[in-house]
């Protein structure tokens, strides 16, 4: 088979994340490793979300609402003929996240007659349920003659305060209804106010015999841990909560969080202060963006640091990500590639932080670096996505190197071996592919391996002009590049610009860096991305590929970051600033409710907020 020989070491990198822990760190590995592996929740996680009175029949919900003058709150988890991937997925952190926490409970069972319900062919009509128009997850507030008063999808980050707010929203009660609801909650409370103001040094209660607040005091300690970077005495601490209070809502969420697909541990769940503005989301903004001018470039960076620093593990990789189209085997790769920007983000912030933020930073790129330096953490065997490992590491550590951070002569040594480990996934057609053969990945090499070449690293020059001949012959007259390797014998397809309009700045970077095309085609390639930018953005929050142009949620940051880099490498000034301008707004008009970036959420939001980061870097 072909992946009976995956290194073991490599498995112990990500096992607990990949697989919530269900394979032990001393199991033998799956003979299948090309295949994806979900996670079957214990029988305590397993009771997430069941907190809530969910109505199970529409016709009884109405009934209740017209009795009661309640409010229905319906929870649409996911729609018929969405693109979304991760249904499950998604729906698991709605379940463990607002829908486990105990005042988001008490509220829908008291003001509201929940039900959690797939749209009828017919509510699809009435509400306007399609692909595009409602990105799961999401919910409506309706009142008992089914009127919308709240529609909110597109719910990718989540904030227990926010989501509150949006409940008082609904039944026009405002910040009194949340004080009145949370009145006997003021201890633990204070608890997740201390928290929320992200204090290091801040140690969060402990629970004695007999109490009340015993499996939260315990998820609170294990997201502490979790936050510093013990991942391990997290998922212990976790594990005690879900054990202390088996009974508790907020116990079935802990042991979520303990099996790794917990909305907290995989990112999306968040705790900390927000702007007044912030709390809009929602009402003035789709889902949970942030209102438009909530945060200023200075915010994000901070935020944005912020965030990537709690979720980098102390043995410095970020393991967020769950993107598993390779398979099972192919995960280590993906958080090499994700530690790599995440590494490449923070190197950036430097410029943009305050002093006392300098040392913690500068540690936390140093520990990224030695991780993603290590060969025992990617699988050399993997030919899924083992191109973004080697690419986005040589960039990183070319990067290092370049800036002359740390011990260069080390960094140095690491990139020689990474260059290597590129050029010997080299296809004989002279591309490269990672699931499989296409242009765009085949520019990714390139440009890494034209990083690597500033950066004094040897490279195989023969290779180099290999990889642009097979670019060149992807590439069509029109500039346009084809999604898989292009068949010469058959004409350009029509729309093959608008499919392409993603993927061509990488592609045409790659052949100005080494000389193959001029400034006038970069700047023809920065004005078509532009200008087919809608091509891009449908497909922003989904799980999977939305068109026959193959836009998918996967691919949004990574073709905004490279048309970014394009964008300034333009050598005329005016147009570079004026397409600067507009890509730099584009940018600032997608953080999340936090300051945070994201764009599927199989890939992750520490992956997100780093390729938004970099790309704000480029266009400032």
């Amino acid at each position: 088979m072909r992946y009976i020989y995956f290194r073991r070491a490599a498995i112990l990198a990500f096992v607990f994340f990949a697989v919530g822990g269900v394979i032990a760190q001393d199991a033998k590995p799956p003979d299948d490793l090309n295949r994806k592996i979900r996670v079957k929740p214990s029988a305590i996680a397993a009771k997430i979300g069941t907190g809530v009175q969910w109505e199970p029949v529409w016709e009884a919900a109405v009934e209740k609402s017209k009795a009661t003058g309640k409010p229905i709150f319906w929870y649409v988890a996911t729609i018929p003929k969405t693109f979304m991937d991760r249904k499950v997925e998604i729906d698991r952190y709605m379940l463990a996240g607002p829908f486990s926490w105990p005042p988001t409970v008490k509220r829908l069972n008291r003001d509201f007659i929940p039900i959690r319900t797939k749209p009828t062919p017919e509510q699809i009509v009435q509400f306007d349920l399609k692909p595009y128009k409602f990105v799961e997850p999401g919910f409506l507030v309706l009142d008992s003659n089914q009127g919308v008063k709240l529609r909110i999808d597109r719910l990718t980050t989540l904030h227990a305060t926010w989501f509150e707010r949006l409940l008082a929203e609904a039944l026009s009660g405002g910040s009194n209804a949340i004080a009145k609801s949370e009145a006997d909650r003021a201890e633990i409370n204070q608890a997740w106010a201390d928290f929320s103001k992200g204090d290091d040094a801040w140690v969060p209660p402990q629970p004695v015999d007999g109490d009340e607040w015993a499996a939260e005091k315990l998820l609170l300690a294990g997201m502490t841990s979790f936050r510093r970077g013990d991942h391990q005495h997290a998922k212990e601490l976790w594990q005690q909560a879900a054990q202390a209070q088996p009974d508790s809502p907020t116990a079935w969420k802990a042991a979520a969080e303990a099996e790794g697909f917990g909305p907290f541990v995989r990112g999306f769940e968040v705790y900390g202060q927000l702007p007044g503005s912030a709390y809009r989301a929602g009402i003035a903004s789709v889902g949970s963006a942030a209102p438009r001018g909530t945060y200023t470039e200075p915010e994000l960076w901070q935020r944005g640091v912020d965030f990537l620093l709690g979720m980098q593990a102390d043995n410095g990789g970020v393991f967020d990500s769950d993107y598993d189209f390779g398979g099972f085997d192919s995960l280590p790769n993906v958080h090499c590639a994700v530690t790599a920007l995440v590494g490449m983000a923070l190197l950036e912030s430097l410029e943009h932080l305050d002093a006392n933020r300098v040392d913690a930073v500068r540690s936390a790129i140093s520990r990224a670096a030695q991780f993603v330096s290590d060969d025992r953490n990617i699988n050399t065997v993997d030919r899924d996505e083992i191109l973004w490992a080697q690419a986005y590491r040589v960039r990183f550590l070319a990067t290092l190197v370049q800036n002359k951070f740390g011990d260069t002569a080390q960094y140095q040594a690491s990139l020689k071996r990474a260059v290597a480990g590129l050029e010997q996934i080299q296809l004989n057609s002279g591309g490269w592919a990672h699931e499989y053969a296409n242009p765009f990945v085949t520019a990714t090499a390139l440009t890494a391996l034209h990083q690597a070449q500033q950066a004094g690293a040897p490279i195989d020059t023969q290779k180099v002009e290999r990889g642009l001949a097979s670019l060149g012959r992807d590439r069509y007259e029109s500039g346009a590049y084809p999604y898989f390797t292009r068949d010469e014998e058959k004409p350009e397809p029509a729309q093959s610009l608008e499919a392409s309009a993603g993927r061509i700045p990488i592609c045409e970077m790659a052949l100005w860096m080494w000389q193959k095309i001029d400034d006038e085609q970069l700047q023809k390639a920065a004005r078509l991305a532009l200008d087919h930018h809608k091509y891009l953005n449908v497909a922003y929050k989904y799980d999977n590929h939305t068109s026959t142009m193959a836009y998918g949620g996967f691919f949004f940051w990574y073709d905004m970051h490279a048309r970014a880099e394009m964008i300034a490498r333009i050598s005329d000034e005016p147009t570079r600033k004026s397409l600067a301008a507009q890509h730099r707004q584009l940018i600032l008009d997608l953080p999340e409710i936090d300051g945070c970036f994201v764009d599927s959420h199989e890939l992750g939001r520490c992956y997100g907020t780093a390729m938004a980061l970099l790309s704000l870097a480029q266009v400032e």
